[in-house]
């Protein structure tokens, strides 16, 4: 494990290299448009660099490349993570169409499961305590469809200053917490830390920028392939099913929107303003306001996994419960959209 002086150091490097780059790509953003231009959808009013995700790239390789003890996984996760920031960049300049995006990012999922062998193969103890629900044949499939949809959970929540980086952070910590792998720890952490400076600059109006598509696609990559790597085989750290827990908030709002959508009799992939920091904002919260609230639910539900897996509590009674806290979720946003429309 890395001493506490060189950590430290290490922490205070990462901080200013992060800053400063997204200073020098703030200024080239400028310079070449690759901003984010307001419309009636956008809460800002002028025109916002589109540089967080890069900068995040850039630093989650170079702090890898530093690491002493890059394993194959983390290798083939920050590679093929380059594939999914390069069309999140060229769909914040050109607006590519969602097959595009699902694409790429199919693609890059192949990428992790071929080369570190890394995939979702089993549901542990789901529906009931005998079975142990091994995916066999559908593992490939199943594990693609899983990371896809937290990608896109992640990339949903970028709606209000810093809740996307947020959503990445807050889950991540906890598998900091959970997990021993001391050496893969301290990249998490910078990480993190990195992640945490852009939410600074985030909030800021002077040097403001957003993490665009390049950013979620890359946060929520990132994290499903945590999720998969430390729930399955011998690096778990915990149940698959605490991984629901994990990012059960952004799973929750995704799932929500999209059967909303649909009812419409729109596209679920049609943007809209239906999701749950929508709601806050439409009450009158304030965005920050309103991303505190968001963060704290997402932490309530952290909590309650990590608390279930610590006193070893059945995982068929995991999944009933977060089954059933969905339905309740639903119902009452339900409720208050409908409240909100008729005042």
């Amino acid at each position: 494990m890395m001493s506490f002086p060189f950590t430290y150091s290490m922490l205070i490097a990462t901080v200013v290299s992060m800053a400063v780059l997204l200073l020098c790509l703030r200024f080239v953003a400028l310079k070449t448009g690759l901003v984010d231009v307001p419309n009636s959808r956008k809460i800002h009013q002028e025109p916002i660099p589109l540089v967080g995700g890069l900068a995040l790239f850039v630093m989650a390789v170079g702090l890898l490349t530093l690491s002493n003890n890059v394993n194959v996984f983390s290798f083939y996760l920050i590679l093929a993570a380059g594939m999914v920031v390069v069309v999140g960049l060229l769909d914040d300049l050109f607006q590519l169409s969602a097959l595009w995006r699902f694409t790429i990012q199919i693609l890059a999922s192949l990428v992790v499961i071929y080369f570190s062998d890394v995939q979702l193969t089993t549901f542990g103890y789901l529906l009931y305590s005998e079975w142990d629900m091994q995916l066999a044949v559908f593992s490939i499939p199943i594990t693609i469809f899983g990371v896809v949809g937290v990608i896109n959970a992640l990339n949903m929540a970028d709606g209000i200053d810093g809740l996307a980086a947020m959503t990445f952070i807050s889950p991540v910590l906890a598998l900091v917490f959970l997990s021993s792998e001391a050496t893969f720890n301290v990249w998490l952490l910078l990480l993190v830390c990195c992640a945490l400076v852009f939410v600074v600059f985030n909030q800021t109006k002077r040097f403001k920028v957003f993490l665009g598509d390049s950013g979620s696609l890359l946060l929520g990559f990132i994290l499903s392939w945590l999720l998969v790597y430390f729930s399955q085989g011998s690096t778990a750290i915990m149940k698959p099913v605490t991984a629901l827990y994990l990012v059960a908030l952004p799973v929750y709002d995704t799932i929500f929107v999209m059967l909303r959508r649909i009812f419409a009799g729109n596209s679920p992939f049609k943007p809209d303003n239906t999701h749950l920091h929508h709601l806050f904002l439409s009450y009158g919260c304030s965005q920050i306001k309103t991303l505190i609230l968001m963060i704290a639910l997402q932490v309530v539900f952290i909590v309650l996994g990590v608390v279930f897996l610590k006193n070893g509590s059945p995982e068929y009674y995991q999944f009933y419960l977060f089954c059933f806290m969905s339905v309740v979720y639903y119902l009452i946003l339900q409720r208050l959209w409908e409240r909100n429309q008729e005042s």
